[in-house]
């Protein structure tokens, strides 16, 4: 009988990477350690083992969460529930960081994934280091549950819970799940309308599904629900998804908006230096703040439609204050339109500035006389501008806050479409007092108290011994196991 060969190494390898002279390409890129504070660690793991309480790891991704988190971690301590903080570190500088400062977190650290690379890079690194620290937890403290408490649409939010399922068979807590775009259905025929109408349409007018929208936070937010045992939804709307896509109605909570504990704070607790102080030319006038940063924002005809949107309402006199996130250089740079903010920074009435390191400078400019709106892609500013009280201009063809539009009418979506839609449709909304005066009433959305909400609840499932992952047999009420068998094997 005739033996086959060994299929070769060298043919294995190129089916997967190519030739061995691409091999010097990297395939695998250098990859930053991890770094544990074993102290934290074992203060809290072995403070959990002797109470019989879960573990919650709060895990932050990105410059909102620091404050999105805040009022969790401040109820999670009161309630005195063992808990640290898992921080991705993809953000390492100060202006995107400081919020560690800002609402006194560096002490709550006990793991720095120091992810970096693009979004594949990141998710690569996210599944290996946090299966890595998941492991490591259960090999110390057995009997320990750790539950990760993830937040919004960040790439963290979706591959963590995977990483820790797949590690341990304890799925995760999703805040502001249900998170859905959803976009107007006048936004098909925009052209076929005029402006009072298309926004009278975005008011009372039919809307539909469309989750192409934002990428990837939209695929983020799905797939983190799936991996979450536990869903806190920000408003009824949010929690209508979920039972539509097949979670438990029981495993969903309506709980307000993650952002209500931090701005509560700030609003009360203002920062050593006003931000008028930092901006002077801020104090004289009334501004439109404009941040654009989303992916989709920054392809070829939105991104220069935005720009030339921007140019002409400087150009026709109005206060402009262009926040220039990292993804805007970006793109800026890329189109070979830094050109066009030289030419605007000339101009009195445009202040051009790096993103605002203290969230306590965003609060306070917000609530300010001088501040009449904002020009966004960002969903946390449509659910801040809502509390504050300040017209929303969103600037996206969907939204996954659609009920600061269609419920509260707080906000209006500009669609980046060109350059003269965008400029007509701003002019018209700011010169119709009215209309801003009302969007300013609106009554507001997401509640008080967020954070112990989400606590109350919490506790409340500790202390009838629940756990963050269930088999069928457990979940149809059949029969309990004895133990937890081979789920870890």
């Amino acid at each position: 009988m005739k033996r086959h060969k060994p299929f070769p190494v060298t043919d294995a390898y190129e089916s997967m990477f190519g030739s061995r002279e691409e091999e010097t390409e990297n395939v695998i890129p250098s990859i930053l350690p991890l770094n544990l504070n074993k102290l934290l660690i074992h203060s809290v793991m072995e403070k959990a083992k002797k109470e019989k309480k879960w573990v919650l790891a709060f895990v932050i991704g990105t410059k909102p969460c620091f404050y999105k988190f805040y009022g969790s971690i401040v109820a999670a301590n009161k309630a005195k529930i063992p808990n640290f903080v898992i921080n991705s570190n993809q953000h390492y500088d100060d202006v995107l960081t400081r919020g560690l400062t800002e609402f006194n977190l560096q002490s709550q650290v006990a793991c720095n994934l120091s992810i970096r690379g693009d979004l594949a890079q990141k998710s690569a690194e996210l599944i290996m280091k946090t299966s890595w620290f998941a492991r490591y937890l259960k090999k110390k403290w057995p009997s320990v549950t750790v539950v990760p408490v993830v937040l919004g649409d960040t790439i963290m939010t979706a591959i963590v819970p995977a990483a820790w399922m797949f590690s341990r068979m304890e799925k995760a807590i999703q805040v502001e799940a249900g998170l859905r775009s959803m976009a107007p259905e006048v936004m098909q025929r925009y052209n076929k309308v005029d402006i009072e109408t298309f926004i009278d349409q975005q008011f009372y007018g039919k809307w539909l599904l469309l989750r192409n929208e934002p990428f990837p936070e939209q695929w983020d937010t799905y797939t983190s629900a799936a991996g979450s045992e536990y869903l806190f939804a920000p408003v009824e709307l949010n929690r209508e998804h979920l039972i539509r896509e097949g979670y438990p109605e029981k495993n969903i909570w309506v709980v307000g908006g993650v952002v209500v504990d931090a701005l509560e704070l700030k609003r009360k607790e203002k920062s050593e230096k006003s931000v008028f102080d930092v901006y002077p030319q801020l104090e004289k006038g009334r501004w439109l703040r404009v941040d654009i940063h989303r992916r989709e924002n920054l392809t070829p005809r939105r991104f220069k439609a935005i720009i030339g949107a921007v140019e002409d309402l400087v150009n026709r006199g109005y206060n402009l204050n262009f926040i220039e996130m990292s993804a805007t250089r970006n793109a800026l740079d890329h189109y070979h339109l830094r050109n066009v903010m030289s030419r605007l920074k000339k101009h009195k009435n445009f202040l051009h500035t790096n993103v605002w390191p203290e969230y306590a400078h965003v609060v306070e400019f917000f609530e300010s006389k001088n501040c009449f709106a904002a020009l966004t892609d960002s969903g946390g500013v449509q659910e801040e501008l809502n509390l504050i009280g300040k017209a929303c201009l969103t600037c996206r063809l969907s939204t996954d806050r659609p009920e600061t539009v269609f419920d509260a009418r707080s906000n209006i979506l500009v669609p980046p479409i060109s350059r003269e839609y965008i400029m007509k449709l701003i002019m018209d909304v700011t010169k119709n007092e009215a209309l801003i005066k009302r969007m300013g009433n609106a009554k507001k959305l997401y509640g008080t108290n967020v954070g112990y909400k989400q606590i109350s609840v919490l506790s409340k499932l500790m202390k009838k011994g629940e756990r963050p992952f269930k088999w069928a047999h457990e979940a149809l009420g059949l029969w309990k196991e004895k133990s937890k068998g081979i789920e870890y094997l």
